[in-house]
């Protein structure tokens, strides 16, 4: 990052020049941690882009889950699919599409399965899955996903690729055509797509608009839940990490990540959050080794972050980021 590139930011996140240095220990954690591409805008305006990964397309893993719950969001507004509309067969049947993109379906993950075998044919992968279980927590994994993918290709009567290109923000066909498919062309929604940081700006824009006052903003049930959390999980709802809990006296940083498998109780995300430094509102897609998209609507600000693994931790990254603001805050306080 030079001198230019870290002017702007300060600038136009109104850090001043007091944050000037810590841009630049943001930055220069996330380079020593992997990163293959950074990329802040705010208001619309690109102020920082570098890495190979702008323009190369690397897996972005479980961002894909993120990606898929927009185009739900955007196919809400149309007075299509419903977040309270049940599945309508299977095992699944009857449970909320709400309750899937919570990762609080009771389905039993089975990520291995789908993973391994599921590549020559989900469908048989699909077939093993069992009633739901009664005591429905959090449990991040891959089944919620490719039941609501076969859900959504009944209940619109298209093609997943059509459906995606529709709803998905840029979803232009050579991303299509980058998607992990089966061994039959099946689409998977829980993980899979390819992309560069500036494919998927629009994505991270398209949240600042659905949280947004304006046109376009997302039902209030999407917003809701997106601001509140969900009693299984206080740090996540439909598809996207939250940092709620950040303003809060009893925040605990924590790297989720790390926390996923085996599925922790409910208590453990309660006061949990993924950087005390950083803005209560910010939402974060989050992939397999340190693949990020932080969205932050009250800044206008998203902030893109693409690697080649590595260990990385939101709360550095984030604290380096945001901590000088914070800390010129409590100043002037």
């Amino acid at each position: 990052m030079n001198a230019r590139q870290v002017i702007a930011v300060c600038l136009i996140t109104g850090f001043g020049a007091r944050a000037h240095a810590a841009v630049q220990e943001a930055a220069a954690y996330s380079a020593s941690h992997g990163e293959r591409a950074l990329l802040v805008a705010q208001r619309g305006h690109v102020v920082l882009e570098r890495g190979p990964a702008l323009v190369q397309t690397p897996r972005i893993f479980s961002i894909t889950k993120s990606l898929v719950s927009i185009g739900v969001f955007r196919d809400a507004l149309t007075g299509g699919l419903s977040l309270g509309q049940g599945i309508s067969r299977g095992p699944a049947r009857g449970v909320p599409l709400a309750a899937l993109l919570n990762q609080t379906s009771g389905l039993e993950p089975m990520s291995g399965a789908f993973y391994s075998e599921g590549l020559k044919d989900k469908e048989g992968v699909l077939r093993k899955l069992e009633a739901p279980r009664p005591s429905r927590g959090f449990a991040y994994g891959a089944a919620h996903w490719e039941v609501l993918a076969e859900e959504i290709q009944l209940v619109r009567g298209t093609p997943l690729s059509a459906w995606v290109q529709r709803y998905m923000p840029g979803a232009k066909p050579e991303i299509l055509g980058r998607w992990r498919r089966d061994g039959r062309g099946r689409m998977f929604f829980s993980t899979g797509a390819r992309m560069s940081a500036r494919e998927l700006l629009p994505a991270g824009q398209e949240v600042l608009k659905g949280m947004g006052r304006g046109p376009g903003k997302w039902p209030p049930a999407v917003r809701s839940l997106l601001s509140s959390g969900t009693e299984q999980n206080g740090m996540y709802a439909l598809g996207f990490w939250l940092n709620r809990n950040a303003a809060s006296g009893d925040a605990c940083e924590i790297d989720v990540e790390d926390s996923l498998d085996p599925p922790p109780p409910a208590r453990f995300w309660r006061h949990g959050c993924l950087s005390r430094s950083a803005p209560p509102d910010l939402l974060a897609m989050i992939g397999t080794g340190g693949q990020r998209v932080y969205i932050v609507t009250s800044q206008q600000l998203v902030i893109i972050r693409l690697a080649g693994g590595g260990a990385f931790s939101d709360a550095e990254f984030l604290g380096r980021f945001f901590g000088a603001a914070s800390r010129a805050e409590k100043a002037r306080g």
